[in-house]
C-alpha cells in the first residue's frame, strides 16, 4: 500500500487568481505579453528599488541568471564552485561554457570555504567564483568578498533561495559580490512559478538585459546570448506575491523555531541562529549525528506522512555528470552530506498542523537516539 504523504517537502503558496490576473489589463492594453513589456519594467524596478547602486533585472530562473551573469560578464574558463549545492548551479556554469571546479565548503557554514575559492583561483587557474547561500540561509559573505576582491575575480552569488532575507549585519540579501541571483521558483517563498532575478549594478544589468534577449543590436549580434525572458503573466503572479511576501517569512520564522527547538532537545544541530541572520526559511536543515540515523529519521517522517529530504546530498563531485571535477577530496562536503536532513516548512504551516509535524518530528528523533550516537567524521 502506497504511503499517504499529508505535508510533502513543499506545498506553494501562490496569489489567487483574482489578486494577479487583473494587473494584466496594463499588458493587454498595449498588447505587450512578453520583452520588457509594462509589469515586468514594473517589478525590475521595485525589485531594485531597496538595493542602493544595484538595479534589478528579471530571468526565466536562476539557472539562466547565473548563466546570463557570467556571459555578460565576459568569463570564459575555470569557475570555482561549492560540490554542495543545487545541480542547477553547476548546469549554469557550463551553460555559459565555462569549466566548474568543485570545492569544498567550510564545515560550520556549509558554504564554499573561502580558503578553498583562493587556493583554486590562485593555484588551479579559475577566474571566477560562484558562491551558494546554502538552503537560502544569509550568512555574512564579507570573507568571501574580500577573497574575491584580492584577487581580481569577480563574484556572483547563488542566493536562489534567499530573497527577501538580510544578513546578520542588517544589510539586505542582494548587495553582495557583483551580482546577487534568485530563484522565483514556485517552490520558493516569493514565487512567480517560473522565474528569477539578478541583482547587480546598472552596467551589469544592462548587459544582461542583452544576453537574455538573444544580443541583438539593431541589425548585429553582438555575442554569446540566450532567451532568458520573462512574461508578463509571471511577473503579475510576482507582484502579487509581494504584497504576502513579509507575512509568508513571519509565518515561516515562527514554524522553523518551534521545530527547530524539538529538534535541537533531541540532539540534532539547526544552523546557529545568531550566523544566519533572517532568512526566508524555504526548510529547516538539520545535521544529524551518522548516516544510518539520518535516513533512519527521514523513513520515520515518511511512514508519518512527512516527506524529508537529503537536500544537495550526496555532494555533486560523486555524481556522474561531474566526477573527477573536484580540486581534491573534499572532506567537509561529505561529512555534511552523509548527515544533512530537510524539514519542510510552509507559509501556512502554523496551529494544528505545525504541532502534528513537531510531534512525528519529536518521535522521530526519539526512535533512533540521535542523543547518545557517536559523532564520528566520515
Amino acid at each position: 500500500m502506497a504511503e499517504r504523504i499529508r505535508f510533502p517537502f513543499a506545498r506553494p503558496v501562490m496569489p489567487a487568481p483574482a489578486e494577479w490576473v487583473p494587473l494584466l489589463d496594463a499588458s493587454y492594453s498595449a498588447r505587450w505579453y512578453s520583452n520588457g513589456g509594462p509589469l515586468v519594467t514594473r517589478l525590475e524596478r521595485e525589485l531594485g528599488e531597496p538595493f542602493e547602486g544595484r538595479e534589478a533585472v528579471l530571468v526565466g530562473s536562476a539557472t539562466a541568471g547565473i548563466t546570463a551573469a557570467l556571459l555578460a560578464m565576459g568569463v570564459r574558463g575555470r569557475v570555482v564552485v561549492p560540490a554542495f549545492t543545487f545541480p542547477a548551479t553547476i548546469h549554469a556554469i557550463e551553460l555559459a561554457g565555462c569549466e566548474p571546479l568543485l570545492c569544498d565548503i567550510d564545515p560550520e557554514t556549509w558554504e564554499l570555504a573561502p580558503h578553498a575559492a583562493q587556493a583554486a583561483v590562485a593555484t588551479q587557474g579559475c577566474i571566477a567564483i560562484v558562491h551558494v547561500r546554502a538552503y537560502g540561509l544569509c550568512r555574512d559573505l564579507s570573507a568571501m568578498e574580500h577573497v574575491a576582491r584580492e584577487a581580481g575575480v569577480p563574484l556572483i552569488v547563488d542566493s536562489a533561495a534567499a530573497f527577501g532575507g538580510t544578513e546578520p549585519t542588517g544589510r539586505l540579501v542582494g548587495h553582495a559580490g557583483d551580482a546577487e541571483v534568485f530563484s522565483f521558483h514556485a517552490t520558493k517563498v516569493f514565487a512567480m512559478g517560473e522565474g528569477g532575478a539578478v541583482i547587480a549594478s546598472p552596467e551589469l544589468v544592462t548587459k544582461m538585459g542583452s544576453v537574455i534577449n538573444f544580443c541583438i543590436d539593431g541589425g548585429d549580434v553582438t555575442g554569446r546570448a540566450m532567451n532568458g525572458k520573462v512574461s508578463e503573466f509571471a511577473a503579475a503572479v510576482a507582484i502579487a506575491a509581494s504584497q504576502t511576501l513579509a507575512s509568508h517569512i513571519g509565518v515561516r520564522e515562527a514554524a522553523q523555531e518551534y521545530l527547530r527547538v524539538i529538534a535541537e532537545r533531541a540532539g540534532a544541530r539547526a544552523p546557529a541562529s545568531a550566523h544566519v541572520g533572517q532568512p526566508p526559511w524555504q526548510c529547516l536543515p538539520l545535521v544529524l549525528h551518522e548516516q544510518a540515523q539520518r535516513d533512519g529519521v527521514k523513513a520515520h517522517l515518511r511512514a508519518s506522512g512527512i516527506e524529508s529530504r537529503a537536500y544537495y546530498c550526496p555532494g555533486l563531485h560523486r555524481s556522474t555528470a561531474w566526477a573527477g571535477r573536484a580540486s581534491g577530496k573534499l572532506p567537509a562536503t561529505d561529512w555534511l552530506a552523509a548527515r544533512l536532513l530537510c524539514i519542510p516548512l510552509y507559509s501556512d504551516l502554523a496551529g494544528a498542523e505545525l504541532r502534528e509535524v513537531g510531534v512525528a518530528l519529536r518521535a522521530a528523533l526519539a526512535a533512533h537516539d540521535l542523543r547518545h550516537a557517536s559523532d564520528q567524521a566520515a
